[in-house]
C-alpha cells in the first residue's frame, strides 16, 4: 500500500491492527501518523519507542494486559533496529489485538534501508510505502494540503514550490503552514504571495528560470545575484540551467513529432503549467540555439572543474550568451 492508499483507507475505516511504515519520507510517515491517531481512536493512551532502548520483550506486558478502558496506541520508531528473533508469543498476540493499535516506522532515517525481518508477521493492509513522490503526485500532494485548509493554489503556484521544495516536504510543508497564515481569510493562494512570504532563495530560483525563458537577463543577473549571496553552489546554478534547456528540448523534439501539450504533459510528466511556459519559450529559441546552449553550458561545466576561472563570472557570461541570442 502507498501514502494514496493509505490515506483511502483511513476515509473508508478500514483498519490494521498493525501496521508497518516503511520508505525515504519521514515527513509523511510522521503525517500519516497523526491521521491514523485521530481517526482510529477518540481517546487513547499513547505510546512511544525507539528501537535502540527496547527489546521484543518490552512490548510483550503492553499487549497481553491492554487498558481494561479506553484504547492504546503503540509507536516503535527506528524499527529497522530492533534487535533479536520475533517472539512466537507476539505473533500469536498481533493477530489478536482489538483495542490496540501499534505501529512500526522503519528505514525513515536510512541511506540504504535495511532489511526488515519480522514484515513478514504485519498483515498486507498494514504495510505502508512512503517512497518519493514522483512530479505529478507531488502535485497533487500539495494542492490535497491546501484543500484540507480550506484553500486553492494557482498552478504556478504549484509550479513554484513543487520546483523549489520537491527534495523536502517537510519544510515545504512549514512553508505551506506560513502562506496560510499569511493570507488569512482569503481561499486563493497565488504567486505573489508565495514571493511575500518564501525565502529569498526560493523566488530567486523561480524568477532565475522564468527570466531566462523570456531572455530576459537583467532579472536572469537579479536571480544569480540572490543565489549566489544565499550560498548556493555555482555547479547547481549551472545543473538548474542545464536541466531547464534540456526540458526544452524535449518539448521541442515532441512537438515537431505532432504530439498535443496533453500528450507530451502525460509523455514527459510536466505539470501544465511548465508546458504552457516551454511553448512561449520555444517561441524565442529553435532547436539549433538550444543544441548551441546546451553545449555550451557543458563547455562551461568543464571549466568549472578544470580551470581556475571565476565561477560567478563564467556563469554571467553564458547568461549574456543566452540572452543575446536571438
Amino acid at each position: 500500500m502507498n501514502y494514496w492508499e493509505f490515506k483511502h483507507s483511513l476515509k473508508e475505516k478500514k483498519f490494521s491492527p498493525v501496521y508497518l511504515f516503511i520508505g525515504e519520507e519521514k515527513s509523511l510517515m510522521e503525517e500519516a501518523l497523526t491521521d491514523l491517531r485521530k481517526v482510529r481512536f477518540s481517546d487513547i493512551n499513547y505510546v512511544s519507542f525507539f528501537a535502540e532502548d527496547i527489546t521484543w520483550n518490552d512490548l510483550l506486558p503492553y499487549l497481553e494486559s491492554p487498558p481494561l478502558f479506553g484504547n492504546q496506541f503503540i509507536v516503535v520508531r527506528h524499527a529497522q533496529n530492533l534487535k533479536e528473533n520475533f517472539p512466537k508469543k507476539l505473533e500469536i498476540l498481533l493477530k489478536g489485538l482489538t483495542n490496540t493499535c501499534l505501529v512500526f516506522i522503519a528505514n525513515a532515517e536510512e541511506e540504504k534501508p535495511k532489511r526488515i525481518p519480522f514484515q513478514k508477521f504485519i498483515p498486507p493492509e498494514g504495510i505502508v510505502e512512503f517512497g518519493k513522490f514522483r512530479a505529478d503526485t507531488l502535485r497533487r500532494w500539495i494542492k490535497e494540503k491546501f484543500k484540507e485548509k480550506g484553500k486553492e493554489i494557482e498552478e504556478e503556484g504549484v509550479y513554484l514550490l513543487s520546483l523549489s521544495f520537491s527534495g523536502n516536504l517537510g519544510i515545504l510543508l512549514q512553508e505551506m503552514e506560513k502562506v496560510c497564515l499569511f493570507v488569512g481569510e482569503k481561499s486563493l493562494v497565488t504567486v505573489e504571495d508565495l514571493k511575500k512570504v518564501l525565502s529569498p532563495q526560493e523566488v530567486a530560483f523561480y524568477t532565475f528560470l522564468d527570466a531566462l525563458i523570456k531572455k530576459d537577463f537583467y532579472l536572469a543577473f537579479s536571480g544569480i545575484d540572490t543565489l549566489w549571496n544565499e550560498g548556493l553552489y555555482p555547479s547547481v546554478i549551472l545543473e538548474i540551467i542545464v536541466k531547464q534547456i534540456r526540458q526544452l528540448l524535449r518539448v521541442q523534439a515532441l512537438l515537431k513529432d505532432g504530439f498535443s501539450s496533453e500528450e507530451i504533459r502525460k509523455k514527459l510528466g510536466l505539470h501544465p503549467f511548465i508546458i504552457k511556459k516551454s511553448q512561449e519559450a520555444l517561441v524565442k529559441y529553435n532547436a539549433a540555439e538550444l543544441l548551441n546552449i546546451y553545449f555550451l553550458l557543458r563547455q562551461v561545466d568543464q571549466e568549472f572543474k578544470s580551470t581556475g576561472k571565476d565561477p560567478r563570472l563564467l556563469l554571467e557570461k553564458v547568461v549574456l550568451k543566452i540572452s543575446a541570442k536571438n
